[in-house]
């Protein structure tokens, strides 16, 4: 399937707005991200054995090209290389997505990786300073769910459309501070505009809407790109492909250049019909008619606002 738009080779962290700071363009990488020597692992080292890679994560790390970290979370590592490709280094209680690179454990990746950490890769080893990453027994996962399933049979599982949308609505009720700051009336009005276009034929009809919710909100991934993605797998479940490959051109040619580096990388998974592990379970669950309840909790529980926005994108396009 195409790769839509211009893959941004800028180097952002963590910080201002849209959750990123500073550019790391002529800084010299090749000086400034030394490459650790394979199989040496200083004293507090910490050593990891991955359990599944993606396509994406496999390409990444066959380029071998010179990386640098982005975000650290307990959980989560995010490494960009020199062309503004990421992965994600997951732990398992994340749940593997498009570009996710699962590991095994559950303890926090060490607090001493910063952006200054050197990064080194291989086909088959990961080095993040004293992390080091064993990736030869991953297995191969590929995550596009069985979209095409689900747009033969949409006709028998969009009854459970109502049932997802009341724990949506009912999951905002409860969402307390975080919710006025992303589904505000900026925010309304702009899915508003989305759904009024849904079935428009014209490109600068579908290219003002996008770019209305495109980098909406605060955080890594605003809320509007977060239903940008929920509304692609929308499109995917219940269209032909080749109609979504050019309207997802679309969304993700005019949304990438205007929001932060990680969500441009979940906006081109989603246009590629790619999908986090409960978005699969969830497309599972409405082919066989029953058990959508599990995924969806777990999606609305994705991140602060993001997994509940994307539902919303999903309800809105289905």
């Amino acid at each position: 399937m195409a790769t839509f738009g211009n893959r941004r080779a800028d180097f952002r962290w963590p910080g201002g707005h849209g959750g990123e700071i500073g550019v790391c363009g002529g800084l010299g990488l090749g000086h400034r991200l030394a490459c650790l020597p394979t199989g040496i692992v200083d004293n507090v080292g910490m050593m990891v054995t991955a359990m599944t890679l993606t396509p994406h994560v496999l390409r990444w790390l066959q380029a071998r090209k010179a990386a640098a970290l982005l975000h650290r979370f307990d959980a989560v590592i995010n490494l960009v290389n020199a062309d503004g490709d990421i992965i994600s280094v997951v732990q398992r209680q994340i749940e593997p997505g498009p570009f996710s690179l699962l590991v095994e454990g559950e303890r926090p990746f060490p607090h001493t990786l910063s952006r200054h950490t050197p990064v080194s890769q291989s086909s088959n080893r990961l080095i993040i300073g004293p992390l080091q990453i064993d990736c030869r027994p991953a297995q191969l996962w590929h995550p596009v769910p069985n979209w095409q399933r689900l747009q033969e049979r949409q006709a028998t599982w969009q009854e459970a459309l109502p049932g997802i949308e009341t724990a949506v609505t009912h999951h905002l009720n409860h969402l307390g501070n975080p919710g006025p700051a992303n589904f505000g009336a900026q925010f309304q009005t702009a899915i508003s505009n989305m759904q009024a276009i849904r079935f428009a034929a014209d490109r600068a009809s579908w290219q003002t809407a996008v770019a209305q919710l495109a980098g909406l909100g605060p955080g890594f991934t605003p809320a509007g790109d977060d239903f940008l993605v929920g509304f692609l797998f929308g499109l995917w479940a219940t269209r032909p492909e080749d109609e979504v490959v050019k309207l997802a051109e679309i969304v993700v040619e005019t949304a990438v250049p205007r929001t932060t580096q990680l969500s441009a990388t979940w906006l081109r998974a989603a246009g590629q019909g790619e999908a986090w592990l409960p978005w699969h379970e969830l497309v599972d669950s409405l082919l066989k008619g029953y058990g959508w309840q599990p995924p969806v909790k777990r999606i609305l529980n994705q991140g602060a606002t993001s997994g509940v926005a994307a539902l919303l994108g999903f309800i809105a396009a289905a």
